[in-house]
C-alpha cells in the first residue's frame, strides 16, 4: 500500500536545502509513495516538479488572487489561513506522513495536532537560525514531529541537546553533473572584474550578512592593503548599514580589492572558478554546500571550523581556523598566498563523497525506514 507524504517546504528555490528535497522529490518511486507538495512561496523549480506530484503555494503568496483575497477574508473572520488550506489538502490527500523541510515554516506544527499523522522534520539550521522563529514554535516544532532529521552531525548533536527520542542523520549534498565551466568566460570575467594576471583572488560565497562574516573582510583588506589580492563575494547584497559601511570603507582605503557580484545564477560556477582560494567566514554554518562546490572546482579552502570543515577538510585541501582567530585566519590564507601546496584531486574526489549519486540512495532508504517504522 502506498504511503501517502505532504512535503511542506519553504519556496523549491536553489537554495541547499531545497535542492536536496528536489532531488529527493524527482526520485521517490512513484509506485510506493504518493506525493504532495506544499510550498511558502514559488521558487524558481516549483513548476518544474514531475506530473504526479500534486502542488501548490501557501495562500498568502499563491499567485491566485482570489486565494490571496480568501486568506484575508478568513483573517477578517479570525480564522488561521494555513490551518484552514492544510485541512482542505488532507481531506483530499488524506497524508499519512507530513515531511516537513527545515524549521522555519512553524505554523503547520500546531495543526498537525488535528490529525492522526506522522510529522518528520528535516533541520537544517542551528542555534543562530533559530531566532527567525519565536520560542513556543520552535517547541512545538520538536514536540510535534516524530522524527527529526539532521543535514549534519553536529545539528543532530543540537537536536540531541533539545532531547529529541529520535534522530537521523542525512548529509546533504551537491549534483556534481551541474558543475560546469568555460575557460573562455572565465577569462570574460576576469577581464570585467578587473583581475590582473599577477592578482591572488579569493572567493566568499553568501548573502552579505554579520552571520556569513561580512565584516570580516575589511582586517583582511588591511592585512593585504599592498599586496595583489583580490576577494570577490558571491551573493544577494542584503542593502543593510552594514553592507554600506564595509562597500564605504573598502572603496574608500582599498579601492577594487573588493568585487561583489550579486547573486549569480547560470555563471555562478565560473565565478568560483576565478579564485585560486575560498574562504568560508561563516560565524555558523549547519553544513555549507558552497565549500563542498569550490572543493570539486579543485579551490583550496581556508575555512573556521563549521558545519562539516573538521571532518571535510584534510591535509593537502584546505587549513581550519580554530577559535576564531583573525591572526591564524591571514597566516592561512598567506600560506597559500605564497603558494602553499595542495591537492587537486584530493578536493575533488572528497567532494564527491557528498554528491547526489552517492547521497541520494541513502537518502531514500532513510525515508524508507522512517516511514515502514510509523
Amino acid at each position: 500500500m502506498k504511503k501517502r507524504i505532504l512535503f511542506i517546504t519553504q519556496d523549491l528555490g536553489r537554495t541547499g536545502s531545497e535542492m536536496v528535497l528536489w532531488y529527493l522529490l524527482n526520485n521517490l518511486d512513484k509506485d510506493q509513495y504518493s506525493i504532495y507538495v506544499l510550498c511558502m512561496k514559488k521558487g524558481e523549480l516549483f513548476d518544474l516538479l514531475p506530473d504526479h506530484i500534486g502542488k501548490e503555494i501557501f495562500y498568502k503568496s499563491s499567485p491566485n488572487w482570489y486565494k490571496r483575497a480568501f486568506r484575508g477574508l478568513l483573517k477578517v473572520l479570525g480564522k488561521n489561513a494555513v490551518a484552514v488550506q492544510v485541512d482542505r489538502i488532507m481531506r483530499h490527500f488524506k497524508a499519512d506522513i507530513w515531511y516537513v523541510n527545515t524549521v522555519v515554516i512553524p505554523d503547520v506544527f500546531e495543526a498537525s495536532k488535528n490529525y492522526q499523522v506522522k510529522v518528520v522534520t528535516h533541520v537544517h539550521e542551528l542555534p543562530g537560525a533559530f531566532a527567525l522563529i519565536k520560542g513556543q514554535a520552535l517547541k512545538s516544532i520538536f514536540s510535534y514531529s516524530d522524527v527529526c532529521i539532521g543535514c549534519s552531525e553536529i545539528v543532530c548533536e543540537k537536536i540531541a541537546d533539545f532531547g529529541h527520542p529520535d534522530i537521523r542523520l542525512q548529509h546533504s549534498f551537491i549534483d556534481a553533473s551541474t558543475i560546469q565551466v568555460d575557460a573562455d568566460r572565465i577569462a570574460q570575467i576576469k577581464k570585467k572584474l578587473g583581475v590582473l594576471p599577477g592578482d591572488f583572488v579569493w572567493v566568499v560565497s553568501g548573502a552579505t550578512s554579520y552571520m556569513k562574516g561580512i565584516d570580516q573582510v575589511l582586517p583582511i583588506l588591511e592585512h593585504f592593503k599592498d599586496e595583489p589580492i583580490k576577494i570577490i563575494w558571491i551573493g544577494k547584497q542584503l542593502n543593510t548599514g552594514l553592507d554600506f559601511y564595509v562597500q564605504h570603507i573598502a572603496e574608500l582605503k582599498y579601492p577594487g580589492k573588493l568585487l561583489f557580484t550579486g547573486a549569480l545564477s547560470e555563471d555562478y560556477y565560473n565565478y568560483m572558478s576565478v579564485a585560486n582560494g575560498f574562504l568560508l567566514l561563516s560565524r555558523e554554518e549547519s553544513f555549507s554546500l558552497v565549500m563542498l562546490e569550490a572543493a570539486y572546482l579543485g579551490i583550496p579552502i581556508v575555512a573556521f571550523n563549521i558545519g562539516i570543515v573538521p571532518q571535510f577538510l584534510q591535509k593537502e585541501m584546505g587549513i581550519v581556523i580554530d577559535n576564531w582567530s583573525m591572526v591564524d585566519l591571514l597566516t592561512g590564507m598567506r600560506e597559500f598566498y605564497e603558494h602553499r601546496g595542495y591537492d587537486v584531486e584530493k578536493l575533488k574526489s572528497n567532494a564527491l563523497k557528498y554528491d547526489v549519486q552517492q547521497q541520494l540512495p541513502k537518502f531514500e532508504a532513510l525515508l524508507n525506514n522512517v516511514a515502514n517504522s510509523l
